[in-house]
């Protein structure tokens, strides 16, 4: 009797379950809102639910290696922020991946830009005084993440700016802002969603926004840059999967994310956020991975920041 052979299943289009997106800080935070409203975007696009998980610690080297132990299926997909893209290599002994090789870019979310603001009392209105003042007697600064865009910024401003003065490294944009409201140190940096409310009350001023130009969102407060040329230190997020994502889920992943980003309510959200959204294609979001990978790596070396 001859044998039957075995009937061929087609498999089934992805994604045919939920997706999870892994998010390397906790809940509530910039990188936390912007990967639900991607998970938001994709889950209305293609049909089935994308959900958070958030992964905090070691400045998203857990989340990043969560992904990496993923089957690359589609199914898991990581958050990709400034630090898993280009600075936690530089900054640890052992990351435990490289952003450049073991990740595929999908495409970008948003730019988010950091500020500078000072405390009323050191009398500084914009960057230029700031500048001047910390060149007559010694300032002190803090920033809200050891090694992260913030702490960039503000090293970045000092060293362009020519001039010394005291680092306090905080853990969060709170702990800093319980020293920096009631000008225990003069100045810091922050993520510009978080500190708004700050400069809008008047307990803080607005030395300028860290992006390259004025902030569309913010063009009443200067960009360093007008004072510094070359100045900028962003934050930059879009999702990435791990190497060996088939092309075709990368491709449709791609499509959803910008055809949602460019919606009104989603530009009109990103705009109450602080934030610009970026949608654009997977060669894109690569070329900036590769050029922050390594402009930021030569400022952490140039400072020597090392995590702990």
């Amino acid at each position: 009797m001859a044998t039957l052979a075995a009937p061929a299943f087609a498999q089934a289009p992805w994604p045919n379950r939920p997706v999870r997106i892994l998010v390397g800080f906790p809940a509530g935070g910039t990188t936390d809102i912007l990967g639900r409203l991607a998970a938001q975007i994709l889950q209305e696009s293609l049909g089935q639910p994308f959900v958070v998980e958030n992964r905090p610690g070691a400045g998203s080297n857990i989340a990043a290696q969560a992904v990496l132990r993923s089957p690359a299926d589609g199914y898991t997909l990581l958050l990709g922020s400034p630090g898993t893209n280009a600075i936690n290599p530089h900054l640890y002994a052992n990351a435990g991946f490289d952003p450049l090789k073991d990740f595929l870019p999908i495409g970008q979310i948003a730019e988010v830009p950091n500020l500078i603001a000072a405390h009323p009392g050191v009398g500084a209105r914009d960057a230029a005084a700031l500048i001047a003042l910390a060149k007559q007697r010694t300032l002190s600064y803090g920033e809200t993440s050891i090694g992260g865009s913030t702490h960039l910024a503000a090293e970045l401003f000092r060293l362009m700016g020519g001039f010394e003065a005291t680092h306090v490294s905080y853990r969060g944009s709170a702990p800093m802002m319980t020293d920096l409201l009631p000008g225990r140190i003069d100045f810091g940096c922050d993520n510009l969603p978080s500190i708004m409310p700050h400069i809008r009350s008047g307990a803080l001023v607005a030395i300028g926004v860290t992006s390259a130009e004025r902030w569309p969102a913010n063009p009443e407060i200067p960009a360093i840059a007008e004072t510094l040329p070359g100045y900028e230190v962003t934050a930059w997020f879009g999702l990435v999967a791990p190497r060996g994502t088939p092309p075709e889920i990368i491709a449709r992943t791609n499509a959803a994310l910008r055809a949602g980003l460019e919606k009104p309510e989603i530009v009109s959200r990103m705009a109450e956020l602080g934030a610009r959204p970026l949608p654009g294609t997977p060669e894109v979001y690569q070329a900036r991975n590769e050029r922050e990978f390594v402009r930021l790596g030569d400022l952490i070396r140039r400072v020597g920041i090392r995590a702990e």
